[in-house]
């Protein structure tokens, strides 16, 4: 449509109707339905990965507590004590335990997390991981850690020098 103006210039009106675009229902399907399948794909993923980080967590932290144990015994100038054990309850702890006042501290192992394997010797009845007064651990060893999706990590205890490290199981 055009119009006159005083002027002699001619304006071009457009119309509404001409100009709209929309989605069809079809369009606006297939778009839901891509969006659903890269959902179905994705959460799975993700809730693996959550678990897979309680894990990694739940190693660092027991290396941590490692190393504080082995600090306190050099600070202390006494042997220090790591026990690893089940609670009454059947969940899987390790006790940080003072070689001098035998007092202890138990710590329990995050939901889902559970000690799959440990080679240190018998102290009784129980695993034990001793720091010496100058920081030496005897003997070393390894405890691999596992959650419920299968996946392993191991804190490694280096025999003499005492070094912990985490690593993960292949």
């Amino acid at each position: 449509m055009t119009s006159n103006l005083s002027a002699g210039r001619k304006v071009r009106r457009f119309s509404c109707k001409n100009s709209e675009q929309a989605y069809t229902l079809v369009e606006l399907l297939c778009v839901i339905g891509l969006l659903s399948l890269l959902l179905l794909i994705a959460v799975p993923a993700m809730a693996d990965f959550g678990t897979s980080r309680n894990l990694e967590i739940a190693a660092r932290t027991m290396a941590t507590d490692l190393r504080k144990t082995q600090q306190k015994a050099i600070t202390a100038g006494w042997s220090q004590y790591v026990e690893f054990r089940t609670d009454a309850g059947g969940k899987d702890i390790y006790r940080l335990k003072d070689g001098k006042t035998s007092k202890y501290v138990n710590i329990s192992l995050p939901e889902g997390i559970s000690i799959q394997a440990n080679n240190f010797p018998l102290s009784g009845s129980v695993k034990t991981l001793i720091f010496t007064r100058n920081g030496a651990a005897i003997p070393g060893g390894t405890v691999t850690l596992q959650n419920k999706s299968g996946k392993k990590i191991s804190v490694i205890v280096t025999p003499g020098t005492g070094r912990v490290r985490v690593a993960e199981v292949q």
